[in-house]
């Protein structure tokens, strides 16, 4: 657990109402500067039309060439030499076949893993075999990597089975007349482009062709459908809404560009289309800066267009630089006020409790904004990574090789920030104590139930102590072609029920963007602080609801945290009830339960409640993971059938 940094308190952590006030100003700033419609910002494209070009792109290849180089020669031999390991094992890799019925499994099972697997493994093992290549220059490992990289220039597809979809024919084998770019397409474009970028020389001395093809497949898989079509829904074009996709795929297809395309006017123009479906992307952006999918997904929204705006501002040698928009910079901030402690993250949404966001994206963030807090928090996801490099990905290899030197200089740090709002995104996160994990943290989260990754969770909440977690989001498990259908609110933690929601006159919420909170009010008192929002549009009308106000009050010193429940109900159906979900198992006493070992317990009046408590085996991996062989729920149902009432339960250390 780390522990309060005195001179990062100073400067950064300073008192709650200190933070409120700077925080609303932040807000209301953001509102004077911005006041026009979001969809009107279009940042990227008008920053690009000032006359900005690629036509001296050939200087910056050879440019990033010799530091990339320089970078990697300087890498630590032990580092070196784990990495050539990975690489002799891959020379002696026998590649897998990737049938068609493969592919198909999608489509008659529902099942995307086991081609996507086998897909990821070749490229995992592609990128192995060069990163050993560009540490050794001796052409060992060129003849296995051609191998690798044919096998890739062969598919009929980089598009994943769960993304085809899209074409005609729905579900099936790709059809090759009907081009489509996904994300997959998009990462690996990138890989193959980055191959050629580096190894051009020592590729061409063992083939004439394969440098050819390489050019060839990237221009029909990525760059002419990209300049043909504007129906690509990432796109942004049909004023629909966009999510990750629009940030990670336009990074991606505008770094195979930069590091291939090999006309410069060519590349100017699909520079400008980049630029006008990014800014899709940002105009939709809330102006807290939240990302409605969760910390998992953020290193591939606002993580992955930072490295966007890198690359672009490198390529244009300055020329077009975004650090005059703090939206931009509450993107960055974002991510380490959903830090909870060690690799626990605020995972609401389709996100996963444990992750370590990636600290090249953090990184750069703190270079464009030059913000040493978030610099610091680089370093403190780089030790959590111990100081690894990814090996898997070359792109990533690349870009964190540049940065390598610098983040062993700069001090591993977490803010651990006491109160941050996200008024827009709706989500409030505290702590008891600025800079450390000692002690209560809690957030909360309002919004709709049409947000990205959507769960029905209007009004959830986890509780964490001393950094463990006790009130716990169980998040998504494994993706199958149920996640994305029609009866994704079948599978049963997507459901209110399994979050920390109320069950109202037996109904749980809906999912829909009308299914919202209502009235979402923060407020700070001296030591204490306070949420209130109304849950009832959260919910059908079958509920029968008026209204119903959750409020929970935080009193930081005294790691204590109540929750009062008011609500006025139309009639009485059946009872209504309190759901709470955790990892740990739950003790019953007299008007209190215990939750595991974890120091938390909950007092709660017993003559308005009856309590009944479950268990839920878990078989998915991805849960596992987070939270191994089980979850619990421990419910509280009202005896009243009075049709309006107020309830106060009270959770605090035991």
């Amino acid at each position: 657990m780390e522990t309060q940094n005195t001179a990062l308190n100073k400067s950064n952590l300073s008192l709650n109402l200190r933070k409120w006030i700077l925080s609303s100003l932040l807000i209301l700033g953001f509102h004077l500067v911005y006041g026009q419609k979001e969809a009107s910002r279009n940042w990227l494209i008008a920053e690009f039309n000032k006359g900005v070009d690629f036509n001296q792109i050939g200087a910056w290849r050879k440019e990033q060439q010799l530091q990339t180089f320089q970078k990697i020669d300087a890498l630590p031999e032990g580092l070196k030499s784990t990495f050539i390991k990975q690489a002799e094992q891959a020379n002696g890799y026998t590649w897998p076949s990737l049938p068609a019925s493969l592919y198909l499994d999608y489509k008659h099972t529902g099942t995307r893993t086991n081609y996507e697997q086998l897909q990821s493994e070749r490229r995992r093992k592609l990128s192995n075999l060069v990163i050993g290549e560009l540490i050794e220059r001796k052409g060992r490992f060129i003849p296995q990597l051609v191998n690798g990289l044919w096998l890739v220039l062969e598919e009929s597809t980089w598009v994943a089975p769960a993304h085809i979809v899209v074409q005609k024919e729905g579900a099936d084998l790709p059809n090759a007349e009907d081009g489509y770019i996904d994300l997959n397409a998009g990462r690996t474009a990138v890989t193959v482009a980055m191959i050629y970028h580096l190894l051009a020389p020592e590729l061409a001395s063992y083939s004439k062709v394969i440098n050819k093809r390489i050019l060839s497949e990237l221009d029909k898989r990525i760059f002419q459908p990209y300049m043909k079509y504007n129906h690509f829904w990432w796109m942004g074009f049909k004023g629909n809404a966009v999510n990750n996709w629009n940030a990670w795929v336009n990074t991606n297809c505008m770094h195979t560009a930069l590091l291939t395309m090999q006309n410069p006017d060519s590349l100017n123009s699909f520079a400008g289309k980049i630029m006008r479906s990014a800014d899709n992307f940002i105009n939709q952006y809330p102006l807290d800066g939240g990302c409605d999918e969760g910390p998992s997904y953020w290193g591939e929204a606002g993580g992955k267009l930072i490295r966007l705006l890198t690359l672009l501002s490198s390529a244009s040698k300055g020329q077009l630089n975004w650090q005059n928009k703090p939206l931009l910079h509450e993107m960055g901030k974002y991510i380490y006020k959903m830090h909870i402690a060690d690799d626990y993250m605020v995972n609401f949404a389709d996100a996963t409790a444990r992750s370590t966001p990636d600290f090249e994206s953090i990184y750069q963030f703190g270079t464009l904004f030059n913000d040493p807090v978030l610099k610091q928090f680089a370093a403190f996801q780089f030790k959590q990574e111990h100081q690894k490099l990814p090996s898997g990905d070359v792109t990533d290899f690349v870009q964190s090789v540049a940065i390598y030197e610098d983040l062993l200089k700069i001090p591993a740090v977490a803010p651990y920030p006491q109160v941050s709002l996200l008024p827009q995104l709706q989500v409030l996160t505290m702590r008891s104590e600025a800079g450390s994990t000692r002690g209560m943290f809690v957030a909360i989260k309002g919004g709709h139930n049409a947000e990205s990754h959507n769960h029905n969770d209007i009004g959830n909440f986890i509780i964490y102590m001393d950094g463990k977690p006790a009130i716990i989001d169980v998040g998504v498990g494994t993706y199958t072609s149920k996640t994305f259908s029609k009866q994704r609110y079948e599978l049963w933690n997507l459901q209110s029920q399994w979050h920390n929601c109320p069950d109202i006159n037996g109904s749980q919420q809906l999912d829909g963007k009308k299914y919202a909170a209502k009235d979402f009010v923060y407020a700070h008192k001296p030591g204490h602080e306070s949420l209130s929002l109304d849950l009832a549009a959260a919910y059908p009308e079958a509920a029968a609801v008026s209204s119903w106000k959750r409020n929970l009050d935080f009193y930081p010193a005294k790691e204590m945290l109540t929750l009062t429940e008011s609500y006025q109900l139309k009639k009485f159906q059946q009872p209504s009830l309190l759901n709470f979900v955790t990892s740990e198992p739950v003790q019953q006493g007299s008007g209190e339960l215990i939750f595991g070992k974890t120091g938390l317990a909950l007092k709660y009046d017993p003559a308005k409640f009856e309590v009944k408590a479950e268990t839920e085996e878990l078989e998915d991996p991805r849960l596992k993971k987070s939270w191994g062989e089980k979850v619990y729920r421990v419910q509280l149902i009202f005896k009243s059938k009075t049709l309006k009432d107020q309830v106060v339960l009270k959770f605090y250390k035991k």
